[in-house]
């Protein structure tokens, strides 16, 4: 049994339920509408200077740069403590409350500034690099981390999408000026610090001024309970920046700084379009799910149309990229970049599955279910560090990538087969939201596949590589329009009536 969008409304549901449902769709498109606006006003910016830094930095200077970033996000993530989760899932705390867990937060951030300071000689030694200065300076940013850990949480609470949007739209623009003239300037791996400084600092200064929490000495009997879901979260997103990390850990300590370097360029191709995707349906996402958490209805509702909106888009887009790869790196980044070509292939098709997995550790979590979601990612952590290792001593930064891929059943299926039995979702039902794009995207493989050995080989590989795209996208629209045309117009419809002040609940999804 899978799932349909109805035109017409459940007779047995209220009005004043319907009225709700239909505030929360408009809630959800228009949170969608600021934050793909902002994607796509700073899209060409970031590609742009991505580009650029390429061609100006090179391979040595990301791989230190990447080194001093996998620490300063642990460390990040850390000094977060979940409070911004907190503050998001427990409406009821007050201000009073909040305050005293804004100041525990800075104070909090000023800790672990001191403490990773402290350890930086021992971190710069295991990765067998002098460059001492970079790791502390990244770590500063843990210091903005603070101020801004219960503002962020305030504004996912109120679903203050504008402001939300704004915010990333000003912080990507900032950090993208400021990294390109930096590396033009010949800052060399500095110019990837001081983008992200400033792009930081101007996100800082933005959301404190729309959201200010004020200071109050913490009592713990007052945050404890905040406090208790934050740990949880936070023990559990270290783990998992800690795991997602490690593959630039084994990398770096094992194959050196330039095969790093190629390394997290791969790892930024591979997971640039479906970051961006996924970002922009998480923003709206995490807020939306933290208000209907008590509603299992609505929660499969929204869960399944943002899988299917996922799959439709992100599937595609990675299934393509591993097979154009070999030829998309050396006309997109220049022939020094070569070497990405490989684990590109292997992290694309993972990031289908951990795009996945993202959406549905936030429903979990809007669940309460911290602790699952913990334990999961220490699991993790046991497990992927050691596939890297042998994948590096099997094929060197490609096979640290195809461990991602081989693993993904181990870390992924958990958090699906939990998730639907909380929320009591049918597995066809979620099967179901997958088979246009997995069909879409297999047509669209064998057409790239079959193309490729028609194009003459004489033919400038610019153009080649056009040819494919366009290929690939035309088969793709196709086979939609042709086996699953109202399974895509219904988003059309949707958006349709929701500008047109529709007083029934829009294309409800019904599992």
């Amino acid at each position: 049994m899978g799932f349909s969008f109805s035109r017409l409304p459940n007779p047995e549901m209220l009005p004043n339920k319907l009225e709700d449902q239909r505030n929360l769709d408009h809630k959800f498109a228009g949170g969608l509408a600021w934050t793909a606006g902002a994607k796509w006003a700073t899209q060409v910016l970031t590609w742009a200077s991505l580009l650029a830094v390429t061609r100006l930095l090179s391979p040595s200077d990301y791989g230190v740069a990447e080194m001093a970033g996998i620490f300063a996000l642990v460390t990040n993530v850390m000094g977060e403590f979940g409070i911004g989760t907190a503050v998001l899932h427990m409406p009821e705390l007050s201000r009073k409350t909040l305050a005293q867990l804004h100041s525990f937060s800075c104070l909090l951030c000023a800790g672990i500034f001191a403490l990773a300071t402290l350890a930086t000689p021992l971190v710069a030694s295991f990765f067998h690099t002098e460059h001492l200065l970079i790791f502390i300076a990244n770590n500063t940013l843990l210091l903005l981390t603070g101020f801004q850990a219960v503002p962020m949480g305030l504004l996912s609470r109120d679903m203050d999408y504008r402001r939300l949007s704004l915010l990333e739209a000003t912080g990507v623009t900032v950090q993208s000026i400021v990294t390109v003239i930096a590396a033009f300037l010949g800052w060399g791996y500095w110019a990837l610090f001081a983008g992200n400084l400033a792009g930081r600092l101007v996100g800082t200064i933005l959301v404190c001024s729309w959201k200010h929490a004020g200071f109050a000495w913490p009592r713990w009997r007052d945050i404890h309970a905040p406090a208790q879901l934050g740990w949880q979260t936070a023990i559990g997103r270290t783990a998992w920046a800690l795991y997602s990390l490690a593959d630039g850990i084994v990398v770096g300590r094992m194959l050196g700084v330039a095969v790093l370097g190629n390394y997290r360029i791969a790892m930024n191709v591979a997971s640039a379009p479906a970051e961006k995707v996924s970002t922009l349906l998480m923003r709206t996402a995490t807020p939306l799910f933290a208000n209907v958490k008590d509603d299992h209805g609505l929660v499969r509702r929204f869960y399944l149309i943002m899988v299917e909106i996922l799959s439709l888009i992100v599937t595609p887009a990675m299934v393509g990229l591993a097979v154009v790869a070999p030829l998309a790196i050396p006309v997109v980044f220049g022939a020094r970049w070569n070497a990405a070509s490989a684990p590109v292939r292997w992290l694309a098709l993972f990031m289908i599955v951990r795009t996945m997995g993202i959406l549905t550790e936030q429903v979990l979590i809007s669940q309460k279910m911290t602790r699952f979601t913990m334990r999961m990612s220490i699991v993790n952590l046991a497990m992927m560090p050691v596939a890297f290792v042998v994948g590096a001593l099997w094929q060197g930064m490609t096979g640290v990538a195809a461990a991602w891929l081989y693993l993904s059943p181990l870390t992924i299926v958990p958090l699906l087969l939990v998730l639907f039995h909380t929320i009591h979702l049918p597995y066809r039902s979620y099967l179901a939201a997958l088979i246009p794009a997995i069909t879409g995207s297999a047509g669209m493989c064998l057409a790239l596949l079959a193309i490729r050995q028609i194009l003459p080989a004489s033919w400038p590989a610019q153009i080649t590589l056009a040819v494919q795209v366009a290929v690939g996208a035309a088969v793709y629209g196709a086979i939609l329009i042709l086996a699953f045309r109202e399974r895509v117009l219904r988003y059309v419809r949707f958006l349709q009536d929701l500008r047109k002040g529709k007083t029934s609940p829009v294309s409800a999804l019904t599992p």
